[in-house]
């Protein structure tokens, strides 16, 4: 029992083993304790390092769960954000911009110092030292985070902030701040921190609608982002931390209590991280008064030319690229020109206005007659309409238009309404009127908007001779985008086409600007055509002076006689490209063509009779280069410099005697012609000087006649005169040069031929080498052979008359 007992004693853990002596005194207690604690130590060692190994193996397998599909940093490379796209004139002036996002992109060489260092210190002072991520920082983030459940906000450093904005979205959780973290260090090693600065500097959002550090830049103040000083460089590095709060337009005071923290950063870490920058400058840049400049005014001057360019360039380079943006956009057109144009035409369409009392209050008819109704309402049609009602609240007239109801806006008749009359004031209930349909109802507004169209429209032209650049381009009366006449509308020409037909007749050498040709009354298959003036007819006049009244008569004679194919041919050599009916009414105008057609095709006479394309656009540089423009078509000879140069001479007499008389007052050599539709429907005028080329056009885009009174000389032709006068502005008058292939003659006035000896009222004319009259006139106290023998024979003088109109040589012109 005792030897059992003794032995589980010894065997029992934790027992004290009895002493020699078998006090209990004697036991060693302390060794037991320990191994207990080392047992506990152990356990709780080896339960973080589970946990930990746990924990780690959570963490990798959340940074392997959200680096699954995680975007290529290597992308950022290829930078193309949205930038903005600008079109240029001549002289690098800005004619207009388009943008998703208005930003230019520039390389940080760029810079100023002064902008980055306030940046770092606004943003991340040891962006040059750390390799993406500011774990202390991360640490308080991650903190605050879990105390606030899940919403993350902290510090983040400018390579996060790439990340954020170029790679991921501004979500503030969990997923995206491990997809943020876990990108940051990809970045870090594929791109050098410069580069990483340079994309932050022209991605990040500076209020307004501005993005990058140029826009802004320009924005505030009104210059270039490396010509900025370090108190404007401190104030602009404040605002991306909040841009709606820290706008220096909005919140000036903001601004400037940002600014200060800026500005102190750089002077607290100055000696730690920039010791180049001075306590003084920093100063200074506290001290500095900093001017934000006013807000800019939107450039209205050429929408046309904006349109165009957008059209070339989605066809160059697709549509998306082209909303990407970050291209410009180099034209021919002069600013100042293109402003002096637009004034030009809405001067002379104001005098129209004006003339045909187009102009408010308009009044209700005595009889009123039913609107037709209309079906259905179209954006861009002109339609009848009847005044209702108007709201001086609202500036808004209501109309009723074929049964719908159209809003139009008191802003849009500012051009009717000088005296900046109340709605209420501008027109009687019952009053008729145009409306254009702008925009559709919708179910929020059922009503359309629409805009009165009271006065006609126009279009003007100016174009270098030498070049074909086009120096102004006006579509229409407003600045605003939209229906651009000067290349899109087609329009019937009238008498501005009849130089095609005298110069198709030049060309066949039967005839010369002496020939005779009679005013007279001709009916042609049904068609009788008639003068201008309608009741006067003059008999037999030279081919100069039929051009410079612009007798209907004999153009309708010449082309028969040329034949409409011919002339039409000539007409599409000069580069006319719309479709030309072949017929006697050709003559006078009345196929359709567009209007920069027109002033092209007249540039050619002044050129020599060389064609050559219109330009308007000569480069555009993109992001990653220029963009390759279409090969323009081909130059060709459309005439001899001899044949261009007498149907030249030939036009200057419209100036000098003819329809353009008033013309003169601009002193100095000018040709042209003026034209007028059937019903005035359209009024023109087409001219040019040796060194310029203009082409202006009046109508209403519904073809209504544009009223009594109003013709291509009265109506177009003062408009070219002010643009025509703005355009040679201090530069001296210069001749039409006379080429080789022409001979001046004296000649008698009244047949054409020869001047005989002494005759005083004789004249100079040119003629192509080899077509002038080889026969003298009849001294009027000589007897014409001719005559006497008539007399002889019993013919009277109406039978000789009658006699000289039937059987008068084919080569003479009837």
């Amino acid at each position: 029992m005792a030897t059992a007992r003794r032995r589980r004693v010894r065997t029992e853990p934790g027992a004290s083993r009895p002493s020699k002596t078998g006090s209990a005194s004697s036991t060693k207690p302390s060794k037991g304790r320990g191994s207990a604690l080392w047992r506990w130590t152990k356990r709780v060692l080896v339960s973080l390092l589970v946990l930990a190994a746990i924990g780690a193996a959570v963490i990798a397998g959340v940074f392997w769960h959200y680096g699954r599909d995680l975007p290529d940093v290597n992308q950022l490379r290829e930078y193309h954000p949205p930038q903005v796209t600008r079109v240029v004139d001549r002289d690098e002036v800005v004619l207009g911009e388009t943008w998703e996002e208005r930003r230019t992109v520039v390389p940080l060489e760029r810079v100023p110092r002064v902008l980055v260092l306030s940046v770092l210190a606004a943003e991340d002072a040891d962006f040059y030292r750390h390799q993406g991520l500011d774990y202390p920082g991360l640490i308080r983030a991650v903190a605050r985070g879990i105390a606030t459940g899940g919403h993350f906000r902290g510090t983040s450093t400018i390579t996060q902030q790439v990340i954020k904005n170029l790679l991921l979205t501004s979500e503030r959780s969990y997923e995206r701040k491990i997809r943020e973290l876990l990108l940051a260090r990809q970045l870090e090693q594929e791109l050098t921190k410069d580069e990483i600065l340079e994309l932050y500097l022209n991605h990040v959002n500076f209020g307004h609608g501005r993005y990058g550090v140029q826009e802004a830049a320009q924005f505030y103040f009104g210059k270039d982002v490396d010509e900025l000083n370090l108190a404007e460089a401190s104030l602009l590095a404040g605002i991306p931390q909040s841009p709606t709060h820290l706008s220096p337009r909005t919140h000036p005071e903001a601004a400037r209590r940002r600014q200060l923290f800026v500005l102190s950063q750089l002077e607290q870490k100055r000696a730690e991280y920039w010791p180049d920058l001075s306590v003084e400058d920093i100063a200074a840049a506290r001290d500095t008064e900093i001017e934000i400049v006013p807000l800019p005014e939107r450039d209205h001057a050429a929408p046309e030319v904006l349109a165009y360019a957008r059209r070339l360039l989605r066809d160059l380079v697709g549509e998306e690229a082209a909303e990407r943006g970050g291209y410009t956009i180099h034209t021919t057109l002069d600013h100042d020109l293109q402003v002096a144009a637009r004034a030009a035409l809405q001067t002379g369409l104001g005098a129209v206005d004006e003339r045909q009392h187009l102009r408010v209050p308009l009044h209700a008819p005595r009889r009123a007659r039913p609107i037709a109704p209309v079906a259905e309402l179209r954006v861009g049609a002109t339609l009848d309409g009847v005044v209702r009602s108007a709201d001086d609240a609202s500036h808004t007239l209501l109309i009723d238009v074929g049964g719908h109801e159209v809003a139009a806006q008191l802003e849009d008749l500012a051009r009717y309404n000088p005296e900046h009359l109340p709605a209420s004031e501008i027109a009687e209930a019952g009053a008729r009127v145009r409306v254009s349909i702008q925009q559709l109802g919708s179910e929020e507004d059922p009503r359309a908007r629409g805009r009165l169209e009271l006065g006609p429209q126009g279009a003007a032209i100016l174009m270098d001779v030498r070049s074909r650049a086009i120096l102004a381009l006006v579509g229409g009366y407003d600045a605003e985008p939209g229906f651009d006449r000067a290349t899109q509308a087609i329009r019937q020409p009238g008498s501005t086409f009849k130089p095609f037909v005298y110069g198709t007749a030049l060309r066949s050498r039967r005839y010369t600007p002496a020939t005779l040709v009679i005013d007279a009354p001709g009916v042609y298959d049904d068609w009788r055509p008639g003068n201008y003036e309608t009741w006067s007819f003059q008999g037999e006049l030279r081919l100069r002076e039929a051009l410079a009244q612009s007798i209907n008569q004999v153009a309708v004679r010449v082309i028969e006689d040329v034949t409409p194919e011919e002339v039409a041919t000539f007409a599409h050599t000069l580069g006319i490209e719309t479709e030309l009916e072949p017929t006697l009414a050709l003559a006078l105008g009345a196929s359709d063509v567009r209007p920069i057609e027109m002033v092209n095709a007249y540039a050619t006479f002044p050129s020599g009779g060389r064609w050559e394309p219109w330009q308007l656009i000569t480069r555009i540089e993109g992001p990653d280069g220029d963009v390759a423009l279409p090969a323009p078509a081909a130059p060709r000879d459309a005439m001899t410099p001899a044949e261009a140069y007498v149907l030249t001479s030939m036009m200057t007499s419209v100036v000098r005697t003819g329809t353009a008389r008033r013309a003169r007052s601009l002193r100095r050599p000018l040709a042209g012609k003026t034209g007028t539709s059937n019903e005035v429907r359209d009024a023109w005028f087409v001219g040019f000087s040796a060194e310029r080329v203009a082409g202006v056009w009046v109508g209403y885009d519904d073809r209504r006649p544009l009223g009594r009174r109003e013709s291509g000389a009265s109506t177009a032709l003062p408009i070219w005169m002010e643009l025509m006068e703005r355009a040679h502005q201090r530069r001296p008058a210069t001749e039409f040069a006379i080429p080789s292939g022409v001979e001046t003659v004296r000649i008698d006035p009244a047949t054409g031929l020869l001047a005989y000896d002494g005759q005083e009222n004789a004249i100079d004319e040119v003629f192509l080498e080899g077509t002038a009259p080889t026969t003298q006139a009849t001294p009027p106290d000589v007897v014409d052979p001719n005559e006497f023998l008539m007399e002889q024979l019993g013919g009277d003088d109406e039978a000789g008359l009658e006699n000289e109109v039937t059987t008068e040589p084919i080569e003479d012109g009837t």
